[in-house]
């Protein structure tokens, strides 16, 4: 009977935790590794600095990537940048999932999803400039459109996340979605693309 209602307290304290960001964690040692948005297979991954080569001759590349996290979406947990030698990767939820908006700089993550490239508008440009803690007149130096390698992911992991005391802070997007469009939405690449796998 104690075995029971031992089993049953560790199942609920191991279901509770939500945070309303969809997502599950794995044990794996003293690493604790959190998928956000969909679990998937982290046995095969690339680099992130190596999916403008794997990318080469192609219109889309569907992958895992790896790399260090430099900074999360501090509003809604929409996005999150990984580092590169010459600067940083940005990868999208598309508001599907959320991660953590603080706490995140510097752990190992993977992402699974798409890449492709894409021209950004200048609102948006704008908008992740200010999301990412730019100042006014970097912000009002974007007057042009921008072509760059975009990251859309279906699922991240994050390993090493600790949740702050009190629990995670929640985020509000202060991008305008009331229309039912998304971030990927607007740049109107193709869905339905056939999937062709990279680095597995």
């Amino acid at each position: 009977m104690k075995n029971i209602i031992l089993f049953s307290l560790t199942a609920m304290l191991m279901g509770g935790c939500d945070h309303g960001h969809n997502h599950t964690k794995a044990e794996e040692g003293a690493i604790t590794r959190e998928f956000y948005g969909d679990s998937f297979d982290i046995s095969a991954s690339i680099p992130v600095s190596a999916v403008v080569a794997q990318l080469e001759g192609k219109d889309t590349l569907f992958t895992t990537i790896d790399g260090v996290i430099d900074q999360t979406c501090p509003a809604a947990g929409c996005w999150m940048n990984m580092r590169l030698d010459s600067g940083v990767q940005k990868i999208t939820t598309d508001h599907i999932f959320f991660v953590p908006i603080e706490g995140c700089e510097g752990l190992n993550a993977k992402a699974k999803g798409k890449a492709f490239y894409d021209e950004i508008s200048v609102e948006m440009l704008k908008h992740y400039a200010q999301e990412e803690g730019k100042s006014e007149a970097e912000i009002a130096a974007i007057t042009e459109p921008k072509k760059v390698l975009n990251f859309v992911a279906t699922g991240i992991l994050i390993e090493g996340y600790k949740e702050p005391e009190g629990g995670a802070k929640q985020g509000t997007c202060n991008h305008d979605h009331s229309d039912g469009s998304s971030h990927d939405h607007e740049h109107e690449h193709n869905q339905n693309e056939t999937q062709e796998e990279g680095g597995h």
